[in-house]
């Protein structure tokens, strides 16, 4: 597949220039154009079509065929792959990436919170960018549950760890070896992401960061923690890796051992962002709703976590609240929404049913307990607390 190059100020001769994506990287790339004094044209985006984004009109990406001429940027994260093998498909042939226009400096107080968190993080960006068109199975983040025991409980959780009433820690042995069986059934992953609950309450964390930041189909590993746990030393030192960098969740006073743990975290030279979260997308409380058909496929096809792909008891979800809403024993997913790699599996017969997974899944039951996640939804504030359970 055609690689693209990054648009620098080298292009800056387009009459037209179209970023294809508007959410966190289309802002992204809106505001590298404008540093460089670039207005776009407009957005292409399915989902946010017919309407504005910053001001800017957004056409559908259907609609690209009719400006052969412009310089179309693509501008996401999860579907890189899918919209450039779009834009090959109609011949459109002036294609770049916005690794450049991220890593610009300006006024970051321009970007949304979250915009900010992907610019700091560019190298998740550049990995999809280097890799794109690769063949086989290609994975650009998971989430590996570690944990359902909390030190927090967060009264919006996505990851609905609020409903756990007798949250558990797992099998650190069983959690390696489940997700060893799904390694074996791609062919590379660019972030793992490890969760929980709080992670760092997994004793045996450092066991599973030693165990897969030796393979070499993970490219990263990111640790999410809400700021309240100074992990062991022998855990500290399993974070000097060169792969494994930390998320620091700042949620105001709740993130107690946020400035401890980022001084650590900086004279033992381990890599480590700090995100402060002021708002989240409100999904709803953990309930039934009555959509009807066509009303669940557009929350799938609109939802920012569609693509957040969940392991969790050795079951690979194709996000978190499918996978906590089936642990809670709230609904049972069908069999064709997840796939079990509790025990041994045939490669190929994995590999199958991922493709089918992945690629052919137009919604799943979890979007019918959930408002969505969308550039659209309603935002909360972010880490609000709920009475600690006695």
């Amino acid at each position: 597949m055609k690689k693209t190059v990054s648009f620098t100020e080298k292009e800056k001769g387009y009459e037209k220039v179209i970023i294809y994506g508007a959410g966190r990287y289309g802002e992204l790339a809106l505001r590298g154009l404008q540093a460089m004094e670039i207005e776009p044209y407009a957005f292409a985006d399915q989902s946010n079509a017919e309407q504005e984004y910053f001001g800017i009109q957004v056409i559908t990406p259907a609609e690209l065929v009719n400006f052969p001429e412009a310089a179309v940027l693509i501008a996401s994260y999860n579907y890189f792959d899918e919209m450039l093998s779009f834009l090959i498909s109609i011949g459109h042939e002036k294609i770049y990436d916005i690794l450049a226009l991220i890593r610009l400096d300006y006024d970051e107080s321009l970007l949304s919170e979250y915009a900010i968190d992907e610019k700091h993080n560019w190298r998740k960006y550049e990995g999809v960018v280097e890799h794109a068109g690769k063949e086989g199975i290609v994975i650009t983040h998971l989430e590996l549950v570690l944990t359902e025991c909390c030190t927090l409980r967060c009264r919006d959780c996505a990851n609905l760890m609020q409903y756990y009433k007798h949250p558990e820690k797992l099998d650190t042995e069983k959690i390696i070896n489940d997700f060893n069986r799904f390694l074996r059934s791609i062919d590379l992953l660019l972030e793992l992401r490890l969760l929980g609950g709080e992670p760092f309450l997994c004793i045996d964390i450092d066991k599973i960061i030693s165990e897969f930041s030796n393979n070499e189909k993970i490219k990263r590993i990111t640790i999410y923690t809400n700021s309240t746990i100074i992990p062991a030393e022998n855990v500290l030192n399993s974070l000097k890796n060169k792969k494994v960098s930390i998320h620091l969740s700042d949620y105001g006073k709740v993130s107690c051992k946020l400035d401890k743990l980022r001084e650590i975290l900086t004279e033992k030279g381990i890599d480590h962002y700090v995100h402060r979260y002021e708002k989240w997308h409100d999904l709803g409380r953990l309930e039934k709703r009555k959509y009807n058909v066509d009303q669940i496929k557009t929350i799938f096809k609109n939802c920012l976590m569609a693509k957040c792909y969940t392991f969790y008891r050795g079951k690979l979800y194709l996000c978190p609240r499918a996978a906590h809403g089936e642990g809670l024993g709230v609904y049972k997913s069908p069999y064709t929404q997840y796939i079990d790699f509790t025990e041994d599996i045939d490669i190929e017969t994995a590999k199958e049913k991922l493709h089918s997974l992945l690629e052919s899944t137009e919604y799943i039951e979890a979007c019918n307990y959930c408002n969505g996640s969308s550039s659209r939804s309603k935002e909360i504030d972010a880490g609000v607390q709920m009475e600690k359970r006695k």
